[in-house]
Order: C-alpha cells, then sequence, then structure tokens
C-alpha cells in the first residue's frame, strides 16, 4: 500500500492502526477510510508519504461533505480541496521522522560523551537557569521538560547547556523527542550529541524514538538531516476552528 524505509514493527504497527476501518476509495494514490471512533481532535487526519501515497481517515461527519463526489475518481488533492470548499481545513502538518535500522545499531553502539548525562530532579535548579535563558519560541516549540519520561543534558563547566527530553507517545513504544540548545552554544554538534545519547536510552529500553517538526522548522529538518533520520510521512489533523464547523 505504501512504501518506506522504516520497518520498525512499532511503527508500522502504531500507524496501521490510526488508519484503519471501510475503505470508501482506494485509488492508486489515495486510500480514505471511514472510522466512527475517531476523537474528536482527529475526526479528519492523513498521512503523506514521501513515496507519494496518502492515507486520509475521516468520520461519518465528515462523510457528508462527499456525497455526491464519484469516490472512484477521488484523489488525495481533490480530497483537500473538497473539505476547503465546505471551510474545513487541516491543522498544518508536521513531519515524521524515525532512525532507520542501520542507525539504530549505530546508536547502540555509541559511547556516552563525558559531558553528558541523564537529568533528574536534583537538577532542578540547572534545568531552572537554563529555561531562563532560553527563549519562549524553543521552550513551547521543543516541549523539554525536566519530569518527562527520560531527560539527558549536555555541560559545559557545569552549566546546562542542552537539554533534551522524551516521552512515552499516546501511551505507546514510540517515544517523542524534543531538544533545545542555547544561543550561545548552537553549532558545536550538542543536538546531535543529546539526541543521540536519550535515543539509545530509549531503544536499550525497547522504545522507537520519533522526532517532529513542522514543514517551516528549517533547524530543526537540518538536525533531523544530520542525525541520519529518515522522513516516515507527513502527518496533518483537522485545525481546532474546523471541528467546531462540523
Amino acid at each position: 500500500m505504501y512504501t518506506t524505509k522504516i520497518t520498525s514493527p512499532i511503527v508500522q504497527e502504531y500507524w496501521k492502526d490510526q488508519f484503519q476501518g471501510e475503505v470508501l476509495c482506494d485509488h492508486p494514490t489515495f486510500t480514505l477510510f471511514l472510522n466512527d471512533d475517531l476523537e474528536e481532535d482527529s475526526q479528519i487526519m492523513t498521512l503523506e508519504f514521501p513515496s507519494g501515497n496518502n492515507w486520509a481517515i475521516i468520520n461519518s461527519k465528515v462523510v457528508q461533505y462527499f456525497k455526491n463526489i464519484s469516490l472512484t475518481t477521488l484523489d488525495f488533492e481533490k480530497f483537500v480541496n473538497i473539505l476547503k470548499d465546505k471551510q474545513i481545513f487541516l491543522y498544518g502538518a508536521d513531519y515524521i521522522f524515525y532512525f532507520p535500522e542501520e542507525e539504530k545499531r549505530a546508536i547502540l553502539n555509541l559511547h556516552s560523551p563525558e559531558n553528558t548525562r541523564p537529568l533528574t530532579e536534583h537538577d532542578a535548579e540547572l534545568f531552572s537557569t537554563f529555561e531562563s535563558l532560553s527563549t519562549e519560541e524553543d521552550l513551547d516549540g521543543a516541549f523539554v521538560e525536566l519530569d518527562h519520561w527520560k531527560t539527558f543534558g549536555i555541560f559545559e563547566e557545569n552549566q546546562l547547556v542542552t537539554a533534551t527530553s522524551m516521552y512515552p507517545w499516546q501511551d505507546t513504544q514510540l517515544s517523542d523527542i524534543g531538544v533545545i540548545t542555547l544561543n550561545d552554544f548552537r553549532g558545536k554538534g550538542y543536538a546531535q550529541q543529546a539526541v543521540r545519547m536519550i535515543s539509545k536510552a530509549a531503544l536499550q529500553d525497547g522504545y522507537e524514538p520519533q522526532y517532529r517538526c513542522q514543514l517551516d522548522n528549517t533547524a530543526s529538518i537540518a538536525l533531523a538531516k544530520k542525525l541520519n533520520l529518515s522522513l516516515f510521512a507527513k502527518w496533518n489533523l483537522i485545525s481546532p476552528e474546523s471541528v467546531k464547523n462540523l
């Protein structure tokens, strides 16, 4: 149905579970599913794969907008445009990245640098200082928290300069990653180092690291490339405003 470099069963099973139901359209490059068990904020959800194949899932509230449409000729572009014509919009896609198998093997063989270690509640003061030196944009966008499932830090002369954390994604074995480096310490490869170390810890515990960023976040996209992450798909949901219009 689609092609990807990501072969992890954890990844494959999670996304297949999110997109299951009655098949309304099985176009060569577009599959549309109907499922009335969707949560309110995911009454429309889409995945756009690098291969050019696309998935979408909707509930009966949304399917009414397609009652006069020939589903046999529906493709992804038409699907999105029909929704736009009805003033139903998607929120804005995220890139979803995962490590390919060969990169995971390399990460598991890494040794932890002396300046990198897990953070605990005993680092609260250091972390608070780190937050005060970070921008609101970085704090909001990266979502790095000391009390997350795993948190790692990189230090220069006892100052926390890079922090990364992860938490289980929707109670699964996917672990969502955020990372922040203070402005004055960027360009040293610290973000890559931190993400690899926290990813090693997650992999050792049987979790699959997941890296997400918005399509216009050039710095995060560049970091994904440096980490040798592989793009799995672009993931999108119905916008909160459009939920109210259904």
